[in-house]
């Protein structure tokens, strides 16, 4: 149904998207993490948090384990870093999952800064997206 704007134009009613997840991703959340990673969007993004106080030293890079597995018959899963770590100017390595099967997707952060980045545990550290 739609309202009318004018006397002779009516505007068309929106419908609300409900986003589920497809068949064609399962997701692997490991058991052992302190901070669990927060499904959104109907399973398609999960926001990740950082485990524990993560040190970075200038102009080095850490490698990371997400606590965050995942199965694709199709599709690539992107991670993207978070604002305000890329405002400490801190970058990822490798952003995208390609395999079918991961049981714990892994990334690096490189600090591209002169100076120490510290990220805090429970601090919200990427997000990682679903793509088909």
């Amino acid at each position: 149904m739609s309202r009318p704007l004018h006397k002779f134009i009516t505007k068309p009613t929106r419908q609300a998207e409900v986003r589920t997840q497809p068949i064609s991703v399962s997701w692997k959340v490991k058991s052992n993490v302190t901070h669990a990673p927060k499904r959104q969007r109907g399973g398609l993004r999960w926001e990740i948090f950082a485990q524990n106080v993560i040190t970075i030293q200038p102009r080095a890079t850490n490698t990371l384990l997400l606590g965050l597995g995942v199965e694709m018959t199709g599709g690539v899963c992107l991670v993207s870093l978070r604002q305000s770590i890329k405002e400490r100017r801190c970058s990822l390595q490798d952003g995208e999952v390609s395999e079918d099967v991961v049981d714990d997707i892994i990334v690096s952060i490189q600090n591209n800064s002169d100076s120490l980045v510290t990220i805090n545990g429970g601090e919200s550290l990427c997000y990682v997206n679903y793509i088909q």
